[in-house]
């Protein structure tokens, strides 16, 4: 069996879905057999900060350079200079794909968001393109795979082409991610200038994120903050938000001014792959209140780390997070406080999340995904 799989989604433009192709891409051959091999379509071009897809040099792995753009109308064509026999089939990574193909194809849907959040999706020409694109892509599929129960739920609800054809691979933190020392989290403040005890958010800042409310939930924890004599925060903890922040969601950086929360709460911006191990360790509380996930790495990497979690109780989140974290309803800021503040002001209740924290996180692995996926595509190509 020879995969042709489409690893031109590992680049700085996809860095969710990169991360879940680089991961995949480097576990394959280990569930490979004798005869098997991958052809790994990527494109050179592409800027890729964090992840550098030829560290994935494996003798079973061919990379053929593809400069074609997801959404240029030759990526309907077949890809060139790769060896299409027989023994082929097609792993693409996104809904935008070949179609013109004579080989099996599986196909990585992640989420349904523009169909159960409409509203936060740029425009209604954005949410028909990526409609009629990815009900092209279920209705050419031999297979589908997504990442969680919940994406799956939605899937099969909205694009009927999908139903029997799906399964599920839960992704899973890197191997990087495992509890840092106190030296290394003492680097990592020093070099974004943070106190010793801080509450994390890591993620971009597009609508579904939801950082308004957590902004406004904020203001909330320092309103009703009662310090306590034996508690060593006796006022809230800052509030760091981490990851890129598109200039045209800027409102939660508006609503901490309104609210005179400059203070309280600090934007650090894009953070680099190796800082973000001791940053989820050296944080007291790791909050996540997005309205809608496919899958949600951020709050597992940083129960990975051992950090404390409290996220939202909607989409894939629960799934994800177990008995382990906090849940709230994202949409009531003064719920996200009362979460964030019970873990903050209980240091056995903190203690007792790190441990649980470390055994949910454990259960997931890139071993696994890529195992699972393996046995899709020989359920394929045996049909």
């Amino acid at each position: 069996m020879n995969i042709i799989f489409d690893a031109r989604v590992i680049q700085d433009h996809f860095p969710g879905i990169g991360r879940y192709a680089y991961n995949l891409l480097k576990h394959l051959p280990d569930h490979l057999r004798e005869n098997d091999s991958i052809t790994a379509l990527i494109d050179s071009r592409a800027r890729s900060v964090n992840l550098d897809v030829h560290a994935l040099q494996h003798e079973r792995i061919t990379f053929v350079d593809h400069r074609v753009r997801f959404f240029d109308p030759r990526n309907l064509l077949p890809p060139t200079g790769v060896s299409d026999t027989k023994d082929s089939l097609y792993h693409f990574t996104y809904y935008v794909r070949p179609h013109l193909v004579r080989r099996p194809t599986v196909t990585t849907l992640y989420d349904a968001i523009s169909h159960v959040y409409p509203n936060l999706t740029p425009s209604p020409r954005t949410r028909i393109i990526i409609h009629l694109l990815t009900t092209l892509a279920t209705s050419a599929s031999s297979a589908i795979l997504t990442i969680s129960q919940s994406a799956a739920r939605d899937i099969a609800h909205y694009y009927p082409a999908a139903r029997g054809k799906i399964t599920v691979t839960p992704l899973a933190p890197d191997e990087r991610f495992t509890p840092v020392d106190q030296a290394q989290q003492a680097l990592v403040r020093t070099k974004y200038n943070l106190p010793t005890h801080f509450t994390l958010y890591l993620a971009s800042n597009k609508p579904h994120k939801n950082l308004v409310r957590l902004v406004e939930a904020w203001g909330m924890v320092k309103r009703d903050w009662k310090p306590e004599v034996s508690d060593d925060l006796q006022s809230p903890p800052l509030l760091v938000i981490a990851g890129h922040q598109d200039p045209r969601y800027n409102e939660a950086q508006v609503r901490v001014q309104e609210l005179g929360l400059t203070d309280q709460v600090r934007f650090i911006g894009d953070t680099p792959n190796s800082d973000l191990p001791a940053l989820y360790s050296a944080c007291r509380l790791f909050v996540f209140p997005s309205l809608y996930e496919g899958f949600g790495l951020p709050p597992l990497e940083a129960m990975a780390c051992g950090a404390p979690v409290a996220c939202s109780n909607t989409s894939s989140l629960p799934e994800v997070v177990g008995d382990a974290a906090l849940l709230f309803n994202p949409l009531i800021p003064a719920e996200i406080a009362a979460m964030c503040q019970r873990v903050l002001q209980n240091s056995d209740l903190e203690s007792n999340m790190r441990q649980s924290s470390l055994k949910q996180a454990a259960k997931f692995t890139w071993h696994q995904c890529a195992g699972t996926t393996v046995d899709v595509y020989r359920s394929v190509k045996n049909r």
